[in-house]
């Protein structure tokens, strides 16, 4: 079985996606692989070689810490032999960071390079401290859900591991200096922590990283992982053709996505599963509902946990064909410390669905990999992106799934993944005017705040 050039694990579904579609600037096929706790990595189907690029979802970031550490050393296996590898972090550092990147680390027998800079998202690390929007990150509010406060710096989200700082005065003066300092820090045994501000100073730190070394483990945001993607060579059968058209390499090999072609049959049916209250929600659905006509079902969080059949009936009742939406009622109540309880109250009410829709679309990493879980879903091929961080993937059978972060996306993202995925030519959908809504509720019970 042929090694892979390049290896990617990532700690949750949607950034995982995401990475796997930029390997399609390089390569004719990419998939996600799915492991988790127990961790088991699947195995690839018989006769099937790795792809070029093999991308590993470890869904971790949302399990102890001890369970996550195992899902990390399942994947190193399945990525061992690529001679580098990209450990994919969430580029705000929540999750488990110095414990995957240490089990990673021990299973590959590599020190890791961090660079955990997203300058398109105006992420960047300066003198060690991520700031977002020009802020540091331990300064703004975007860990006010976190059970712990924000790093103060990339260091601090490391320890325990020894680290030493790469500052952008020497990633300023190219790879020859970034080179020497990496070797220097892996000499000594420490993990080099890199500035950078823009994203030639990610190439700068993948080439030194690179040069002269045949077992990279890198760490860093999805912006590292495609510069990792853009060095490898164009192997694509026909390098011309749009991202995210299917090539098969070779005709024999065998696949675990046989069934009807998503890229030339009609779909007729979309369910919208939302797993996040992100603000911009209800904006986004008065949008969808003004340019579809969807039906939404919202689910308010307290029935969810505590009458999970109530909300089970109403789904029953929802049309088969359409535009259909179950999302958390943005306005109700939840308790933050029942979040991960919720997501997999919605996952087990949604996942008898999805089956009976052409297409899903799933926001929210933890939404997306919990749902695909409960069908027993263990690989996803990836075919076109929609907009950063919206990808269309499809699943063994045929039907196609899109996931996005749960943060993602403007007033019209849910209008634009229907339109791509039902093929309507519409492209300025009319301004909303209402919300057609049902909700799920009981009187007779007290929610949960």
């Amino acid at each position: 079985m042929t090694d892979p050039a390049l290896g990617i694990v990532a700690d949750d579904l949607s950034g995982a996606a995401e990475c796997a579609v930029h390997a399609l600037m390089r390569v004719s096929r990419s998939t996600v692989l799915l492991v988790g706790d127990p961790a088991s990595p699947p195995d690839p189907t018989p006769g099937q070689r790795l792809d070029t690029v093999v991308t590993v979802d470890t869904d971790s970031r949302r399990l102890e810490r001890d369970d996550a550490v195992r899902a990390v050393r399942a994947a190193a296996a399945l990525v061992s032999g690529a001679p580098v590898v990209v450990k994919k972090v969430d580029s705000l550092l929540r999750g488990h960071l110095a414990a995957e990147v240490a089990a990673l680390a021990a299973e590959l027998g590599r020190t890791a390079v961090v660079a955990v800079a997203n300058p398109a998202l105006d992420r960047v690390v300066r003198d060690g401290v991520l700031h977002v929007g020009g802020t540091p990150l331990h300064e703004t509010d975007l860990w006010a859900v976190e059970p712990t406060p924000a790093p103060s710096r990339v260091a601090e989200a490391l320890h325990p591991l020894a680290t030493v700082l790469v500052p952008h005065t020497v990633v300023a003066l190219g790879v020859d200096a970034v080179a020497a300092a990496l070797s220097d820090a892996a000499g000594s045994g420490l993990v080099a922590v890199c500035d950078a501000v823009t994203e030639r100073d990610l190439e700068i730190v993948h080439e030194a990283a690179t040069r002269g070394s045949s077992d990279v483990l890198l760490v860093g945001s999805g912006a590292l992982a495609a510069v990792a993607t853009r060095a490898l060579a164009d192997q694509r059968r026909e390098p011309d053709r749009g991202r995210g058209a299917r090539t098969i390499a070779d005709p024999n090999e065998a696949r675990p996505f046989e069934g009807r072609n998503p890229r030339t049959t009609g779909t007729r049916s979309l369910l919208l599963v939302l797993g996040t209250r992100a603000p911009a929600l209800p904006t986004q659905l008065e949008h969808l509902t003004a340019a579809r006509s969807a039906q939404t079902l919202l689910v308010r969080p307290g029935v969810l946990l505590d009458d999970p059949e109530a909300v089970r009936v109403e789904l029953a009742g929802l049309p088969r064909d359409g535009v259909v939406v179950v999302a958390l009622d943005p306005a109700a109540p939840a308790d933050p410390t029942r979040s991960r309880a919720l997501g997999e109250a919605l996952a087990d009410a949604v996942a008898p669905l999805l089956d009976g829709y052409d297409a899903a679309f799933l926001s929210g990493g933890e939404t997306a990999r919990a749902v695909l879980d409960r069908l027993s879903v263990h690989a996803l091929e990836v075919l076109d992106e929609i907009e950063p961080g919206t990808v269309v993937s499809c699943r063994p059978g045929g039907r196609l799934v899109v996931t996005r972060p749960g943060s993602f996306g403007s007033a019209s993202s849910l209008v634009d993944v229907a339109a791509h995925l039902l093929d309507d030519p519409t492209s300025c959908p009319p301004e909303p005017t209402h919300t057609a809504t049902r909700a799920v509720h009981d009187a007779t019970t007290e929610e949960n705040s």
